[in-house]
């Protein structure tokens, strides 16, 4: 892909889908290009393919999101600052600058699936098909382009929002969205896909309604607006406790075996070994190559009995953490998917939201000590949790022991206004990253497009 925000070559598009996840029968495709690919079904169920396959890349959730959002906050500490010219231990040490490859490979990657979303939202409307499947395909493709808008303005702030498929001198002509219109246009697009996806899938995969829901929950309390992250989430955690889609499973279970099929699992990446190039590389899971990489989360906030303890232990050399130790192989290759949305992240939102609108409501501690009971500790109460702020505070300590090394503890820390007191000294403009040189250097007005603070 060009340097730009916006990458126009379709072809490349269409090749990737061939090679993505095995839920599409797909001919083989050398001989289409755009204008002859996207005109009926099987074109739009192709197209959506390779929207997946973005999410999927090293770019995102393969590796730099857990560069991102995860070795830069306190779970995970890099220490290697010669490797790959040093770019992820500037992550690291905030130090990093607009020239990170990781920053421009991540900002080129999000938008690359954008685009391929864009694709799908312009030409669908069009194509003569079944009105229900045609909804379900816009459904996935807002889906996916709503997540990328969402890691793009937790990672930047304000990001250019582009909603049509553009040619190179269009995207020249960019700007930046601020912040709250993002987040307006992931609402929308969430809210739209919410509305006509399905609740299951016979294919592994796919967002469905609870995805939608749950990451829109989960936007709305990136804006505080608690009122609306529960009642986005109440059916969600009602689907959770009947436990027929939905279940909390304790983690020993849920990692590292039962990713593929656990009922704890709303929304993962998907990987699979075996040479057909749907791997993730085991060294991007927190794979301890000569003491470069060094799992941080004390030990000693976990509780004794907590079965999560274990699964984020210090590693040895050669050895990932437990949580995401699938069998090792001599080549690269593991099937290791990613969640990005599991039903103990729900719940724990679920009850911080709660506690935000009124200090003791019972349906807050319901569903806290649903999580901590799978994780085999005891229940908190209103003996124990005394105060809306203690509650606050054993719901973010929570959430660092249940998703660690999920790639969302360093935007809990930012969004919980934590930077100040887990980061001593590190200025607030680091609370977002630079935005890549490269991207600016190809924007025809340049004033305003990078964050305050960065050179």
């Amino acid at each position: 892909m060009k340097k730009y925000i916006i990458s126009i070559f379709a072809f490349g598009i269409l090749m990737s889908a061939v090679s993505c996840k095995k839920f599409l029968d797909l001919k083989p495709l050398d001989s289409y290009t755009e204008n002859t690919f996207y005109v009926d079904e099987k074109g739009l169920q192709g197209g959506l393919v390779s929207c997946y396959d973005a999410l999927q890349t090293d770019s995102i959730y393969g590796n730099h999101m857990l560069t991102l959002g995860e070795i830069r906050g306190d779970n995970v500490t890099d220490n290697d600052p010669g490797s790959g010219a040093g770019v992820r231990n500037q992550i690291e040490v905030f130090s990093e600058t607009p020239a990170n490859n990781i920053l421009s490979g991540a900002w080129q990657a999000h938008y690359r699936a954008i685009y391929r979303c864009n694709i799908i939202l312009d030409r669908a409307p069009a194509i003569s098909m079944n009105e229900t499947t045609k909804n379900q395909i816009i459904g996935q493709a807002k889906f996916i382009r709503a997540l990328s808008y969402f890691n793009l303005t937790r990672l930047w702030g304000n990001v250019p929002l582009i909603l049509t498929v553009q040619k190179t001198e269009e995207a020249r002509a960019n700007t930046r969205a601020t912040s709250a219109q993002v987040y307006q246009q992931v609402i929308k697009d969430l809210s739209d896909a919410a509305g006509v996806l399905p609740s299951t899938w016979t294919e592994r995969g796919r967002a469905t309604n609870y995805a939608a829901s749950a990451l829109l929950g989960k936007v709305y309390l990136y804006q505080k607006r608690y009122d609306l992250v529960a009642s986005t989430l109440q059916p969600v955690v009602a689907a959770i406790y009947a436990g027929t889609i939905l279940s909390t499973v304790p983690q020993t279970t849920t990692f590292p075996s039962g990713l593929k099929t656990s009922k704890d699992v709303i929304f993962a990446i998907q990987y699979l070994a075996g040479g057909v190039k749907e791997f993730v590389n085991q060294d991007n899971r927190y794979r301890n190559n000569n003491n470069t990489n060094t799992i941080t989360i004390p030990q000693s906030i976990f509780e004794n009995a907590d079965n999560r303890k274990a699964l984020v232990a210090p590693t040895g050399v050669g050895i990932r953490p437990a949580k995401f130790n699938s069998p090792v192989s001599p080549n690269p290759e593991t099937s290791s998917d990613f969640p990005v949305i599991r039903c103990a992240d729900v719940l724990l939102m679920y009850a911080e939201a709660l506690n935000e609108t009124l200090y003791g409501n019972a349906e807050a501690f319901k569903a806290l000590n649903a999580v901590r009971t799978n994780a085999n500790v005891s229940a908190k109460t209103a003996l124990t949790l005394t105060s809306q702020p203690e509650f606050r505070t054993a719901v973010y300590l929570e959430r660092r022991l249940e998703l660690a090394l999920e790639a969302d503890r360093w935007f809990d820390i930012v969004r919980t206004g934590q930077m100040g007191t887990v980061f001593l000294g590190i200025p607030s403009f680091r609370s977002i990253y630079p935005v890549p040189q490269a991207e600016i250097d190809n924007i025809n007005n340049k004033n305003g497009w990078q964050n305050t603070g960065y050179n």
